[in-house]
């Protein structure tokens, strides 16, 4: 998903004292280029060896172009040089975004790209406190719904496989009516038509009865489709069960950093090998 193009940066001063030039800007929108290097999105400036939660990527710098921006300062407007960006996120980004979670972006400068002179956009954070002023609050538009752990569409597997499960239930009694309906039938003699006395009447009257059965099966019809209701209800409190441990889990997981992710910088634009963090 292409975004529109998000402010990044504005060149001149930080909130942490540093300044950011016009000319870095200027040179990371001409100069970039994903052919050339790829400029990924991370959280916080950190990027797990691993594509798990939650150091994974969460999408990919498109293009960046750069233009002029009013920003409010106690009420006086400076203008300023502004860098834009577009996004192609992941869903990952959407839902953290739908969370209200690291809004805002945070670039990351090389002001020498391979020795070459020029400055060049190395990646982009997610963040929630940017040291760039006046950057916009991203906002993506999801086309996939689900933000909790356990996605809307596992639950729809659930309750399609119930409602499965009910409509099993109710053509089995509706079936087993059937074949009743049939069997009384097949076994019920039709009235014939008033004749006149025979000695053999007193014999058929005699007959087993077998409508007689009827309210007997109709019964255990009754007894079946209760035991596969209290099948279906123990089945739905264990699938319950099961779902609220498995998002406590995956809870637990995503807040504890594996060993192998390093922790996060200070927010003075040191981490890692670049120059400028913003």
């Amino acid at each position: 998903m292409k975004t529109k193009p998000f402010l990044l940066a504005t060149a001149g001063s930080t909130v942490d004292g540093r300044t950011i030039d016009d000319k870095l800007l200027k040179e990371m929108a001409s100069s970039y280029d994903p052919k050339t290097y790829g400029a990924r999105l991370n959280i916080e400036h950190i990027r797990g060896i691993s594509g798990d939660k939650p150091f994974r990527a969460y999408g990919d710098v498109l293009e960046l172009s750069t233009g002029e921006v009013d920003v409010n300062f106690n009420g006086k407007t400076e203008k300023r040089l502004g860098l834009f960006g577009s996004f192609d996120v992941t869903d990952d980004a959407k839902a953290l975004n739908d969370a209200a979670q690291k809004v805002y972006p945070s670039i990351e400068i090389e002001p020498d790209f391979g020795g070459k002179g020029f400055a060049y956009l190395m990646g982009c954070a997610l963040t929630d406190s940017p040291a760039a002023i006046a950057t916009d609050r991203l906002k993506f538009n999801r086309r996939m719904p689900g933000t909790i752990h356990l996605s809307r569409d596992e639950a729809a597997l659930i309750e399609f496989a119930e409602d499965k499960t009910g409509d099993a239930a109710d053509g089995l009694v509706q079936k087993f009516g059937t074949m009743l309906e049939g069997l009384f039938a097949k076994f019920t003699p039709a009235k014939p038509a008033a004749d006149p006395a025979d000695p053999k009447t007193g014999q058929e009257a005699a007959a087993f009865d077998f409508a007689q059965l009827k309210p007997v099966f109709e019964q255990l019809t009754q007894a079946v489709t209760a035991e596969i209701g209290a099948l279906r209800t123990e089945l739905r409190e264990e699938v319950d069960g099961l779902a609220v441990q498995f998002k406590r889990l995956e809870e637990d997981r995503e807040e504890t950093p594996a060993n192998t992710y390093r922790a996060r910088p200070k927010s003075d634009g040191n981490a890692g090998n670049y120059a400028g963090i913003f």
